[in-house]
């Protein structure tokens, strides 16, 4: 492809040859001739001699440094990607609904679809334009789904679930399962039932075997442009906000409620009925036990301020030594009490 071309598609501003043919997209410590590359930190700005043959993807204040051709992004990381789906458009099989697939006489499935074999869509359901379901799903009786829907093999997806427009869910994953609810007497524990639903927003992306559980009542909500990677547990009657993201294995108790533009790291755990603010962060493998304000920065259990959880860490392979002094110095201070 001409550099020309893919800037067209890209919409971004060129430097150098548009003449230029583009073989692949690569990362900037691998690329060569014919290249497509980028450039998001200055500190890897010493790649960028070797690279005349290339084009890079750069912010404007970064072109002085490009050898060879480039193309000029306010964000080069999001633009490579787009770069990258431009290269390697995702698979996508043949439109139509295999002969294998069970389908409910009175579900409604939008133009344009493409339903993979052993597929199960249950009574009631109404899927939308140009959704892609790969085999061996199954959609329980009265779930709604918008355009432009793509989901991968084993999935399945409980009655009561809505699902907005451009969702993607990926193998494995079981939306709408039971909320772990349960009422303790002297015999035993008995099952509170979850009569709820789920409601997933448009633009969200759903990671390989992760769960979401239905509402005691009401419904568990997934905001528009959220992202949750592999196996991630979202509890019963949480509302998780607008374009949060949350690492594998993170998982949240239920009736939490998670503002806009949070970032979780790996392994993260939340407390049921805690509130959490908008944009905030929590490093790998912290607990959250109670509320965080906006712009929270936190980590360690229990999960605090940032900072003092790095002097935490830092002092905690200390803590032997420390202890040892601590003792030496109570023996010495008992042995000059006892001489008195």
């Amino acid at each position: 492809m001409r550099l020309s071309e893919l800037a067209a598609r890209l919409g971004l501003e060129l430097h150098g040859d548009p003449g230029l043919e583009i073989g692949a997209p690569a990362p900037i410590e691998a690329a060569g001739p014919g290249s497509i590359t980028f450039l998001a930190q200055p500190k890897y700005a010493s790649h960028l001699e070797r690279l005349a043959g290339a084009c890079v993807i750069v912010t404007r204040e970064m072109l002085g440094a490009v050898r060879g051709s480039a193309l000029i992004s306010a964000n080069p990381y999001l633009d490579f990607a787009r770069a990258l789906e431009v290269f390697f458009p995702p698979y996508r099989p043949a439109i139509g609904i295999d002969s294998s697939a069970h389908i409910a006489p009175d579900a409604s499935i939008g133009a344009d679809a493409s339903v993979g074999a052993g597929c199960v869509i249950g009574a009631g359901v109404r899927i939308g334009r140009r959704a892609t379901i790969h085999p061996n799903v199954t959609i329980y009786p009265k779930v709604i789904i918008g355009d432009d829907f793509v989901c991968h093999s084993l999935v399945s997806i409980r009655e009561n679930t809505t699902i907005g427009d451009r969702v993607t869910i990926h193998n494995g994953v079981v939306i709408g399962s039971d909320g772990f609810g349960y009422a303790q007497s002297a015999e035993g524990w008995t099952k509170i039932p979850q009569v709820g639903g789920v409601a997933i927003e448009d633009e969200v992306e759903i990671g390989a075997n992760s769960t979401i559980d239905r509402a005691t009542m009401g419904a568990t909500t997934i905001r528009r442009g959220a992202k949750l990677d592999n196996l991630v547990q979202v509890g019963h009657n949480c509302e998780i906000g607008a374009h949060s993201s949350f690492s594998a294995q993170t998982g949240i108790s239920g009736s939490v409620k998670i503002g806009q533009w949070c970032v979780f790291g790996g392994q993260v755990g939340v407390a049921g009925h805690i509130r959490i603010g908008n944009r905030v962060r929590a490093a790998a493998q912290s607990g959250i036990p109670n509320n965080l304000d906006d712009d929270a920065t936190v980590g360690g259990y229990p999960a605090v301020d940032i900072r003092k959880w790095r002097r935490m860490a830092a002092a905690a392979p200390r803590m032997p030594e420390l202890l040892r002094r601590v003792r030496a110095l109570e023996a010495e201070l008992h042995r000059d009490d006892t001489e008195e």
